[in-house]
């Protein structure tokens, strides 16, 4: 999450789109500075803001699991924190008819990578000493 949020935040400071974009659009960069010239800075800042966002959530989570204590409560606020984020931004989506398998591939890699830690991290549960198993 660290990594993409970062990717997306770079895009969104430099180039804006990715090919996918333009694409799905069916209008060229010049095509959208002909509808306004402040759409395309407009397009940047939100997504500057929404790689800044996805990698301060990617934060959030290293930081909950490598300095949190272990707990049942831990696992299952992670948990629905990732089902809200990745069911909302893969999602979306199709919903907008934005369907690019290869656009769509890091979110989908990030949720399978975020269910086997998820995962992982229960299994860790029973490495615990009995006092802590009891939390969990």
């Amino acid at each position: 999450m660290i990594v993409g949020g970062l990717t997306v935040m770079t895009f969104g400071m430099t180039r804006v789109f990715v090919p996918q974009d333009l694409a799905f659009m069916g209008l060229a960069r010049t095509d959208l500075q002909a509808i306004s010239t402040r759409l395309i800075p407009l397009i940047a800042h939100d997504r500057a803001g929404f790689g800044g966002a996805i990698g301060t959530a990617g934060l959030t989570v290293l930081f909950c699991v490598w300095c949190g204590t272990p707990s049942r409560s831990l696992w299952q606020i992670l948990g629905i924190a990732g089902v809200v984020g990745f069911a909302a931004a893969i999602g979306v989506h199709p919903i907008v008819g934005y369907t690019d398998l290869f656009h769509l591939a890091p979110a989908i890699v990030g949720a399978v990578m975020f269910i086997v830690g998820l995962t992982l991290c229960w299994k860790q549960r029973e490495k615990l000493p009995p006092s802590k198993t009891a939390e969990l």
